[in-house]
């Protein structure tokens, strides 16, 4: 018999000895067999077909001929696995006959089956079921194929009444509940509840699932996924409710879990991203939170230094440990975390020789979570949360990678903070490198820096000497001095310090003993790092252990050489400057000096000149007295240029801002006006009767050059017979405003800017053009201004702006 394989819904009986038969030898029993109602197939020993009638072969829907002489299995390989296949085994073991019903797929078809094994082999006589008078095959297909699954699936299924009372629980639900059926049935469905429903929660048929609490025979809980539904009738009454529940408490608690460390996640950045919370604020915040989140005692962060345990956090405020408390290393639970490098956990007290413990000056903690801190890859301390009392259940994965991210956090901050306050640092140690006068006193201040600031005991300067052609020692920190007595000379070829300095290339050793060129191969320093500053020399530091550098430290290094080099080449250029300046105060010594001496002289004889020169004209008739004017007028303008040189040099080598006072306007205007008209007789200088009176402007003794120099060069640029000069002015407010007129050519535009710089001459004039450089140079220092407009119907305009004096 053909099978799909092992099929639940088959069932079997082993046939009574008087039921039994054996087919013989003679051929007319073929006949027989051939005619009676049943299908009747044989096997022989080997399981091969030697009958097969023609009932059978129809139900098997294969030829007679064509199975004779295969195997049942080659014939039908899904009965080898089967029902069948056990059932015929069986049946050829034991000697004993046995019955048994099958649903047949192929040809879906329920068949019933009996076999009856002899010493030649097995005689299979079978028959469709759907040839049963009154028989409804599908009605038994149905309630068989529920039966299997109610019995076999893996969920827990509930049958109840429309009473609501139990009728049927299967195995999964014995198992899941810890009670029998018969234990059951006939109670309320709210036997198996864990808490109170109400007639019309959730328990009502739905085709959604809903989570409930059941209560098992034990009176433990369980959360359980339960989908129900209404089983109806051929007239569609309601006849039972069937209920499918899947123990999800596993489930349900890894979801809390997962729901309550995101929400921790979220308060932790909350927490670490408020930039109004100071660090100690955010520290002790996130501990709050790792004890509310972990169902903890008391949260504490600590630093360790060598066996030293410091507490430096804590919460809340009346743990038993306090911020400022200090252990032995030894007397903590953090000790194994610290060695270690990595969490531990315990939830029912230490084990090991720390079971008996008095941890932390107290009779110790039943539940601890600690976790390294490690600052820029040096371990910092630890972050540790705990309590007294043991707990059920013990730390998950979640819970430590909790307090990891916190404990990173922590040495992420810590190492930010460390570097800011050295960046601070650094800012005052670069004033102080920068007000050093000379390399040797940044030596110094670099070597006594580096060990006070960052923390870099072995550290120390080398010069670069042009004339031996190698690094000399110039200064080293007094940890350097002590561990080396006699710093070495580098040369060329024996050093990785000449590597770094030749090629003004940084260069860390995590390990030097990876290092070539070592000066010293026997060297007592584990790694260094060489930073070049620039053709001054070389600044190392040390450290007696390998990969004792983070890439922070790196940094803080690269700044103070950085710093280091701008302050060498600073002090480099002012030693330059001061013996510059020096050489240029004692020149300016010699031409002040020199000025006072030619200028002295220069008057003297331009005084002999004018007085000779006018006695002579009185002598000469008026031709002669004409030609000797322009002698006359030369030797005027040499006076002048004499002054105005003076004045020049006493402004240029006077105070950058000399102190202003109230000088009389009025006065000096007509001071100047007075000497211009008798040294330029043929000049007609006249001031405005409308010129403000009693005006006091901010400025120096100089303004009277100021006047002087605009008036002069009013007149001698003027191609006229007669110059004119005509001065004006008003007040406007905390200013008064001065304009000197002339009927001279005039000044193109574009040469008006120009004519106030060093050196510019006016038109085709013979003079150094120095004068209107003192005027603009005297009107900046006085906080005026100056511009120049053309005059009508000729002429030029001069505009001075000065401010008045402060009352």
């Amino acid at each position: 018999m053909a099978s799909s394989g092992r099929t639940p819904m088959g069932t079997h009986s082993t046939m009574p000895p008087d039921d039994t038969f054996v087919l013989g030898d003679d051929a007319s029993i073929d006949a027989v067999l051939d005619r009676i109602d049943d299908a009747v197939y044989a096997l022989d020993t080997d399981w091969r077909f030697t009958f097969c009638n023609e009932h059978a072969a129809e139900l098997l829907a294969s030829d007679p001929e064509t199975l004779l002489g295969q195997t049942l299995w080659e014939a039908f390989p899904e009965a080898a696995e089967g029902l069948v296949g056990e059932e015929f085994r069986t049946a050829m073991e034991t000697g004993e006959a046995t019955r048994f019903d099958i649903y047949y797929e192929p040809l879906s078809r329920w068949f019933s089956v009996r076999a009856h094994p002899s010493d030649t082999g097995l005689t299979v006589v079978f028959r469709d079921l759907a040839d049963q008078d009154g028989h409804d095959l599908d009605l038994q297909r149905k309630q068989r194929l529920f039966e299997a699954v109610f019995e076999q699936t893996a969920d827990a299924l509930i049958v109840a009444d429309g009473d609501r009372r139990i009728t049927d629980l299967n195995p999964t639900a014995e198992s899941l509940f810890g009670y029998t059926t018969e234990e059951v049935v006939g109670q309320p469905v709210s036997t198996l509840y864990g808490e109170p429903i109400g007639e019309d929660d959730a328990t009502q048929p739905s085709d959604q699932p809903y989570v409930l609490t059941y209560e098992r025979a034990d009176g433990t809980t369980f959360e359980g996924e339960t989908l129900s539904t209404t089983l109806t009738g051929p007239n569609g009454a309601a006849l039972a409710t069937l209920a499918s529940i899947r123990d999800v408490s596993s489930r349900m608690a890894y979801e809390r879990q997962i729901e309550a460390r995101n929400d921790a996640l979220r308060r932790f950045h909350a927490i670490t991203t408020d930039e109004e919370r100071s660090f100690e604020a955010t520290v002790e915040s996130m501990l709050a939170l790792g004890v509310d989140y972990l169902d903890v005692d008391m949260g504490v962060f600590a630093s360790i230094d060598s066996g030293d345990y410091a507490v430096e956090a804590t919460v809340p405020d009346n743990a038993p440990i306090t911020a400022g408390d200090s252990f032995a290393l030894d007397e903590t639970y953090c000790k194994p975390v610290v060695e270690a490098g990595e969490p531990v956990t315990f939830t029912s007290g230490p084990d090991g020789e720390d079971a008996d413990m008095e941890a932390y000056g107290t009779d110790g903690f039943q539940t601890y979570l600690g976790v390294p801190v490690v600052v820029d890859d040096t371990p910092y301390g630890t972050l540790c949360f705990a309590a007294r009392d043991s707990r059920r259940e013990g730390f998950t994965d979640g819970d430590t990678a909790f307090a990891q991210i916190a404990a990173q956090w922590l040495g992420s901050e810590l190492s930010s903070n460390a570097f800011e306050a050295k960046l601070t640092a650094l800012n005052e140690t670069a004033r102080q490198l920068m007000a050093a006068e000379s390399r040797d006193a940044i030596a110094e201040v670099t070597a006594e820096r580096a060990a006070a600031v960052l923390d870099l005991p072995l550290t120390g300067i080398w010069w670069y000497d042009d004339d031996r052609e190698a690094l000399v020692p110039a200064t080293q920190t007094a940890a350097a001095a002590e561990l080396i007595d006699d710093q070495p000379t580098f040369h060329q070829g024996d050093a990785v310090a000449w590597e770094a300095f030749t090629d003004d290339e940084t260069r860390v050793y995590d390990d030097l003993t990876d290092a070539e060129a070592l000066h010293n191969d026997e060297t007592v320093f584990g790694s260094e790092v060489l930073v070049p500053l620039g053709d001054h020399g070389i600044l190392v530091t040390g450290a007696t252990t390998a990969h004792a550098f983070s890439e922070t430290d790196r940094t803080l290094i690269d700044v103070l050489a950085a710093t280091v080099t701008a302050a060498l080449d600073q002090a480099e250029r002012e030693a330059v400057l001061r013996e510059t300046q020096a050489e240029l105060e004692a020149a300016n010594e010699e031409l002040a000096l020199l000025n006072q001496v030619v200028r002295h002289d220069i008057k003297n004889d331009v005084a002999v000149i004018l007085g000779h020169g006018k006695s002579l004209a009185d002598q000469l008739d008026e031709s002669a007295a004409d030609s000797l004017q322009p002698v006359l007028r030369a030797a005027t303008h040499i006076t002048d240029i004499t002054e105005t040189v003076g004045e020049f040099l006493d402004v240029i080598g006077g105070d950058a801002e000399p102190a202003l006072e109230p000088i009389d306007l009025t006065a000096v205007l007509t001071d100047e006006c007075r000497k211009a008209r008798r040294t330029y007789e043929d000049a007609d200088i006249q001031i405005d009767d409308g010129f403000p009176t009693g005006v006091e402007v901010a400025a120096t003794e100089l303004l009277s050059s100021v006047f002087r120099n605009l008036i002069t060069n009013a007149i001698t640029h003027n191609d006229k017979p007669t110059p004119e000069v005509t001065i004006s002015g008003e007040e406007r407010g905390d200013s008064v405003v001065i304009h000197v007129a002339d009927n001279g050519p005039g000044i193109p535009e574009d040469r008006r800017q120009e004519i106030f710089g060093r050196g510019e001459h006016g038109l085709e004039s013979p003079g150094s053009g120095i004068g209107l450089y003192l005027v603009d140079t005297l009107t900046d220092i006085y906080d005026g201004d100056i511009e120049i407009t053309d005059n009508e119907p000729e002429g030029s305009v001069f505009t001075l702006t000065l401010q008045k004096a402060s009352s």
